[in-house]
């Protein structure tokens, strides 16, 4: 069939189309990028790819412009999701509970220990952790996430959160940024951003890493170490990026390993480094376990003792072997998927508290630094190792502290801790595991207690000028050198069981949040799991006088 003039103009007009996109500054940047990719800039591959699904989906619908629940947790931190959950097992079946975040509804739940890559769970050191009442939530999320032993998937563990607040009733909200309003010590009412949507409830539990919700509550609080030593207001503890490495095992991380331990010129290099930058005490502490091979804890955990790793890196890229700026390659938990990627903990970054709290409010994004030596790490594992490796950055970065709420029924501080805790009327549970100061914290003045076991309750987590409102999570009611323990996942996850069922309570009762003791909520906690609770804490000071330790 000859062309007709119409079918000659569609064809033009398809031409030009195609060349105003070619001409287009996203398709030019486009080819660019995959023009000049090398091998180190695949790092974030995947992540981009991740990044994109994780774009703006289609508006949530909303049934009415207000909602109204019993309990609503702010933030989707796997404390939070535990809250959640054990706040509606509180109230049952009419009980209204959500989980509201500001995370687009396709970004993993879980915070930290999903977006945030953190695979490898410091788990409790309590033997029997896992009959307590208040560890029920954890062993259940560690149980639908077939962690072998200590170590987490994210999307496996994103799986898990989802299953189990459907199962429990309780509603999941996304792409909701909330501002609280408080009238007379009580949050009324809180209003998502950009819309005239209002949020009531009876109580509140903010579970978000930086205490968001209860800083715009008005509640005070510290920065960094300033509850311990004024001088460390913006110090903090390092940040870490915990990428997933393919085309490694741990066999062949013991071989370079091995390959610089047997290298005699490298190894004096490696000294003469660490004298370098530092005092005799530390130059020791650093090579005390410079022999002690790869050990492995768990079925799927690693621990890498020696500091050989990271100081031949260190020697090869002229870095400086300090923990007070910059980059710092350290010993690492390693964890092994089904997959045999593998997730690192171990590559530490230092700021101080105001850039940290700026990266927190741009959503804790991987910066150019951390971008670049991920790309350095890529290029020096492919050369040490001969294989194809890649390094892949998650989609956030592990911020281990940055604040603490002040304004709370009863502050948990380190003194406390070493002396065994809270006592047994005012606890639901009991932790062990180490003053972890992960990177140092400039200026701290203070010794570093030994592994302490101590109880716990809920009050650390209540606000005291907000009457209905709880704080669980790192950022919660932590004095002092309280921060170094109370900031881990597990002792958070503990006390977001708790304070859910506290938050249940006061609704079933129509009484004030903070007004909720832990003698009740322990009490409630053996009703509802059948289990009886044991208290663990004791005075690990051995006799030793920490007047220090605040």
């Amino acid at each position: 069939m000859p062309f007709t003039f119409k079918k000659l103009a569609a064809i033009a007009i398809f031409f030009v189309a195609v060349k105003i996109l070619v001409d287009s500054g996203h398709f030019q940047q486009a080819a660019n990028d995959i023009t000049h990719r090398n091998p180190a800039s695949a790092t974030s591959d995947t992540e981009t790819i991740r990044q994109k699904s994780s774009s703006p989906p289609a508006a949530e619908p909303h049934k009415s412009p207000d909602q109204k629940f019993d309990v609503v947790v702010y933030g989707d931190e796997v404390p939070g999701i535990c809250a959640a959950i054990w706040a509606k097992k509180t109230l049952g079946e009419k009980g209204k509970v959500a989980v509201v975040r500001s995370n687009y509804a396709t970004a993993l739940l879980g915070g930290v220990l999903t977006r945030g890559g953190l695979g490898y769970v410091d788990l409790d050191k309590i033997p029997d952790w896992y009959r307590q009442p208040y560890a029920q939530c954890f062993r259940e999320f560690l149980d639908k996430a077939n962690v072998p032993e200590s170590c987490l998937e994210p999307k496996t563990a994103d799986k898990a959160l989802r299953e189990m607040l459907s199962e429990a009733g309780v509603k999941l909200i996304s792409h909701s940024t909330l501002t609280p309003h408080v009238v007379d010590k009580k949050i009324e009412y809180a209003e998502v951003k950009e819309s005239n949507i209002k949020i009531q409830a009876n109580s509140f539990i903010d579970v978000t890493q930086d205490a968001e919700l209860a800083r715009k509550a008005g509640l005070s609080y510290y920065t960094g170490y300033e509850s311990q030593n004024i001088k460390s207001k913006n110090e903090t503890l390092a940040v870490s990026v915990v990428p997933t490495i393919t085309g490694l095992t741990m066999a062949d991380f013991r071989k370079i390993e091995d390959d610089i331990l047997y290298d005699t010129p490298l190894v004096e290099k490696i000294k003469a480094s660490i004298t370098k930058y530092k005092d005799p005490a530390s130059t020791e502490f650093w090579m005390r376990n410079f022999l002690s091979p790869i050990y492995q804890a768990y079925r799927d955990g690693y621990n890498i003792r020696s500091v050989a790793l990271g100081a031949a890196y260190h020697v090869d890229r002229n870095l400086p072997f300090t923990q007070d700026k910059g980059f710092f390659f350290d010993k690492a938990n390693v964890c092994v998927y089904k997959d045999t990627s593998l997730s690192w903990n171990g590559f530490l970054f230092k700021y101080q508290v105001d850039e940290l709290m700026k990266m927190e409010a741009n959503g804790r994004k991987p910066n150019a630094e951390m971008v670049k030596e991920m790309s350095h790490l890529q290029e020096w594992l492919q050369k040490k190792s001969g294989k194809d490796v890649r390094v892949f950055i998650p989609e956030e970065i592990y911020i281990r502290q940055t604040l603490n709420v002040r304004d709370v029924v009863a502050p948990l501080s380190g003194k406390e801790i070493i002396k065994g805790g809270t006592e047994a009327e005012k606890s639901i549970g009991s932790f062990s595991y180490d003053f972890d100061l992960r990177g140092g914290v400039k200026d701290l003045e203070s010794r570093i207690p030994p592994l302490p076991t101590y109880n716990f309750g809920i009050e650390s987590a209540l606000a005291s000028k907000v009457s209905n409102l709880a704080i669980v999570g790192r950022s919660s009611g932590y004095v002092g050198m309280a921060v170094s323990v109370g900031r881990i996942a597990t002792v958070n996850i503990y006390q977001g069981q708790g304070v859910g069922v506290a938050a249940g309570l006061a609704s079933k009762l129509g009484v004030p949040l903070n007004t909720i003791t832990s003698s009740k909520t322990r009490e409630t906690l053996e009703t509802l799991t059948g289990k009886t609770t044991y208290l663990s804490g004791r005075d690990t000071s051995y006799g030793v006088d920490y007047k220090e330790v605040k």
